[in-house]
């Protein structure tokens, strides 16, 4: 194996493929990635068991071979090399991985590809093509209400659910839900999988790096138990979690006995200042609707907040308590001017959308105050 390549394309590859992958584990061949040199180009991957992240970067191939090395030592050596010159890389038969760089020269012990964990390839039958742009947005206006409890494994994901009228992502940690629609996907196939938040997180971040133009696809395929994203010279592929996800239509509310309407950013304000004053433990936000009026507020055992904001409302008196981190999720990632609740009452769901916008919905459970 012979290869030369610039540091700034090396350090990219490392970038896209050491974030993401846990670190966590026991298994010590798991702190490594695989190199390959292959058809005019460097292959990096890098997986945990539950991910993987492959990606190609242009070097020049003298000599084609394979070799896994230890990340981090890898990713430091490069960083503190010379940023003019370029970087010879080479592989001896004892399985020394040699890093070249003007007079500068380093070794590491390498293991082979054989002992690396084999990536899954993904059937191409089912796959769906998505503007990228459009899958971050709808990803990163959901996955916040994900649960990231290790308990609640079927709540660690978000749900894709691919039908012939409409496609959606959902996510619910138990006491909250958010929906994203989609119009639905021109000749795809029907399909309901649960894919971990963990993997959609980084698929995201790979979107922002690579600043997508309006053209370019995402091309997901889907099979039994796995999924795989792909673009450009890069690919994600994870496991689906598997279970039944719960019938979060159920929660939805139908009805809209009171409703009001708010500017989001005066609202997120007002309930960042109340949750100062909530209690570490249990806090909760009240909402109490009057003549044109919404009154928020809060008290723990040494404090207490009051706030007035106006709204056009001229209902009955009207009151609800919540998680304030429940709204504060909501309204930092709603993305318009004016935001509607609609309560049935005081103890079921409240529903919380962007006015204008009928592409996500947001629903909340109210605490006892």
């Amino acid at each position: 194996m012979k290869i030369n390549i610039t540091k700034s394309t090396l350090l990219e590859g490392i970038q896209v493929v050491s974030a993401g992958v846990s670190a966590r584990t026991t298994l010590p061949i798991l702190h490594n990635f695989l190199l390959e040199a292959q058809n005019g180009k460097l292959k990096l991957v890098r997986t945990d068991m539950e991910m993987a992240t492959v990606h190609f970067v242009n070097a020049e191939v003298e000599e084609e071979g394979s070799i896994t090395i230890p990340i981090k030592e890898f990713s430091d050596i490069i960083k503190n090399l010379s940023d003019d010159k370029e970087i010879n890389l080479s592989l001896d038969e004892n399985n020394k991985f040699h890093i070249k760089s003007g007079k500068s020269k380093f070794w590491v012990i390498g293991t082979p590809k054989s002992e690396y964990p084999a990536i899954p390839e993904i059937e191409q039958q089912n796959s769906i093509h998505l503007d990228p742009l459009e899958l971050q947005k709808m990803v990163e206006k959901t996955a916040f209400s994900a649960s990231t409890q290790e308990t609640r494994y079927i709540l660690n994901g978000l749900l894709w659910n691919n039908t012939a009228d409409k496609f959606e992502i959902v996510a619910t940690d138990g006491g909250r839900l958010a929906v994203a629609t989609h119009a639905a996907l021109p000749g795809s196939k029907e399909f309901k999988i649960i894919i971990p938040t963990k993997i959609l997180n980084e698929v995201c971040r790979f979107i922002s790096l690579t600043k997508p133009t309006k053209d370019e696809q995402i091309k997901v395929n889907v099979s039994s138990n796995q999924v795989s994203f792909v673009m450009k010279e890069t690919t994600f592929i994870s496991r689906l979690i598997e279970g039944n996800f719960p019938n979060y239509n159920q929660v939805i509310p139908t009805k809209k006995n009171i409703n009001f309407e708010v500017f989001s950013k005066e609202l997120l304000a007002s309930t960042r200042r109340s949750a100062l004053c909530s209690g570490e433990f249990g806090s909760v936000v009240k909402y109490k609707l009057g003549k044109n009026t919404l009154t928020v507020s809060s008290n723990s055992q040494n404090m207490e907040f009051t706030d007035e904001l106006p709204i056009e409302y001229g209902g009955e008196t009207f009151d609800a308590a919540f998680n304030p981190q429940y709204i504060i999720d909501v309204l930092k990632n709603i993305g318009s001017d004016k935001v509607s609740f609609s309560f049935v009452n005081a103890s079921q769901p409240v529903l919380v959308e962007p006015v204008g916008d009928t592409t996500f919905k947001y629903v909340i459970m109210p605490v006892r105050a």
